[in-house]
Parts: C-alpha cells; sequence; structure tokens
C-alpha cells in the first residue's frame, strides 16, 4: 500500500483552498486538481510499505515531545518539478508556528529511520498542494497571490494515510491518528 504521514486540515481551511483551487481552475490551461477532501499538509511521503505498525510507532515516538501549535495558510505559489517531463506542481505555503512544525518533522524523519524507513532527502517545504501539471502565466501567479487567505488551525496530531487509486480518483484514507 502507498503510504504517507500529514497534517490534516480544519474545514475553514479546506473552504478557502476550495476557493483559490477553483480560481486556479479558471484562469489555468487544464492540470490534475486536488480534490478538497484530500487537501493536506504532507509531513512525510512513505511510498510502498505494508509495515503500519513501524510507521505507528514512529508516529507515537515524534509526537512524544511535540505540543500543539498553529499553522495558517499563506500565498499561492508553485514549484517547478524536473525530470522526466518537467511539471508544475501549484500549492499554497503555509505560515505560522514554523520553528514547532520543524521540530516534528526532524523528529518524525528519525523516528522513521529508526524503523527502518529510508531517511528523507529532500527539503522539507511546508504547503497544500492545490493540482499537478497545472499551467499558466505571470499574470495569473500575481492574481492568486492577491487572494488574501487568513484560515489556521491548531495542530493537534498527525495521521498515516493510505493513498488509492478507486474509480480513477485519488481517495486518502486515514489508518492511524497519532495525537500530541
Amino acid at each position: 500500500m502507498k503510504l504517507f504521514i500529514a497534517i490534516e486540515v480544519s474545514g475553514e481551511m479546506k473552504k478557502e483552498l476550495n476557493n483559490i483551487s477553483k480560481a486556479l481552475r479558471e484562469r489555468s490551461c487544464g492540470g490534475r486538481f486536488v480534490p478538497p477532501e484530500n487537501f493536506h499538509i504532507t509531513l512525510r511521503y512513505i511510498g510502498e510499505s505494508d509495515d503500519l505498525a513501524g510507521a505507528a510507532s514512529a508516529m507515537r515516538e515524534a509526537c512524544r515531545d511535540i505540543r500543539p501549535f498553529r499553522l495558517s495558510l499563506g500565498s499561492y505559489g508553485f514549484f517547478e518539478k524536473t525530470g522526466s517531463g518537467s511539471r508544475r506542481v501549484s500549492l499554497v505555503t503555509v505560515e505560522g508556528e514554523l520553528s514547532e512544525l520543524s521540530v516534528l518533522y526532524e523528529s518524525l524523519d528519525s523516528a522513521l529511520s529508526d524503523q527502518g524507513f529510508p531517511r528523507e532527502l529532500k527539503r522539507f517545504v511546508p504547503h497544500v498542494t492545490l493540482g499537478r501539471s497545472v499551467e499558466h502565466d505571470d499574470l495569473v501567479t500575481e492574481e492568486l497571490k492577491s487572494i488574501p487567505l487568513s484560515s489556521s488551525v491548531t495542530v493537534t496530531g498527525i495521521t498515516l494515510f493510505e493513498s488509492s487509486l478507486i474509480k480513477g480518483r485519488q481517495v486518502y484514507s486515514p489508518l492511524h491518528r497519532e495525537k500530541f
């Protein structure tokens, strides 16, 4: 099964993210858009694994000394992915108590490594993905950046998800939640 660990976002955040996602869809030349029910802040992509006990144990260890903290939505942006056919990943940045988030991320990466999962090699950039292979010009970027986002969430735990393709749709199913 394909696994990842993430922070679930609030209902208010999902509404704001859905609004900016709709504006992105209207102004772009297509792409693959994330449905609102799948919005989240990825902490760690694990990939193919059946080691649910190891992942849950790592989550428990990583959360042991973490206290609740606040995160809020920042603004629209994107990554340019290179490699086999470059593509743009459209996103909304995350702001707030990022030092606390970084401690959680580092603790989780270390705990997963202790359980035999490979360490993450990429730099952690907290965000919510809106879509992949989304093409638009610089004017659209500036328009989307000007959309005000104000919602926030108090993070009180993390969730292990399974990612499955069901009837042509990506479905994220929570398998385990770990509270702080």
